[in-house]
């Protein structure tokens, strides 16, 4: 199983406390712009999802979107709130052993959620620091997550590499 995690694209940054709640943060027009390059490149590289989950934020919400349109994935993304920020890897992993097995997922989010699952999974510990930049992709091979939840790094690609592709 190929496990790529997406951090979301870029976001507007509140201009005011009174600014929309951080759930309610959008892409900025160049995030968009961005992350349909970033998809146009991970199709270049042969990926192919089977299934997309994503963060329920908008601006990952958003960044998903974009991707299932590239993937002709729109009937496979599903949103979770333990893709939040504070999300919690071991939760994670279970609910993809107990309902996400495919052979290619995304997994839209944010860190620290993203760079945590990424330290668990590859270190089997937290402490492996994980440097995922917004509209960065890392790409995790796992052998068999139900018996053990530990895979391989294969690549970790910024969003400057990706948009050269």
């Amino acid at each position: 199983m190929k496990i790529y995690l997406i951090r979301h694209g870029v976001a507007r940054e509140p201009a005011s406390a009174d600014f929309e709640a951080d759930n309610q943060q959008p892409l900025t027009a160049e995030g968009r712009d961005a992350i349909t390059r970033i998809a146009h490149a991970l199709r270049k590289l042969d990926v192919r999802p089977d299934l997309i989950l994503s963060s329920p934020y908008v601006r990952a919400e958003q960044t998903a979107a974009i991707l299932a349109k590239e993937f002709d994935l729109q009937k496979r993304l599903v949103l979770l709130e333990l893709l939040a920020p504070e999300g919690k890897a071991e939760e994670i992993i279970s609910m993809i052993v107990e309902k996400a097995l495919v052979d290619e997922l995304f997994i839209v989010g944010h860190l620290p959620c993203l760079a945590l699952l990424a330290s668990f999974l590859a270190a089997s510990n937290f402490d492996l620091a994980i440097n995922l930049k917004k509209g960065g992709v890392c790409c995790l091979l796992a052998d068999n997550l139900r018996l053990e939840p530990h895979v391989a790094l294969e690549w970790l690609l910024t969003p400057k590499i990706l948009l050269k592709a």
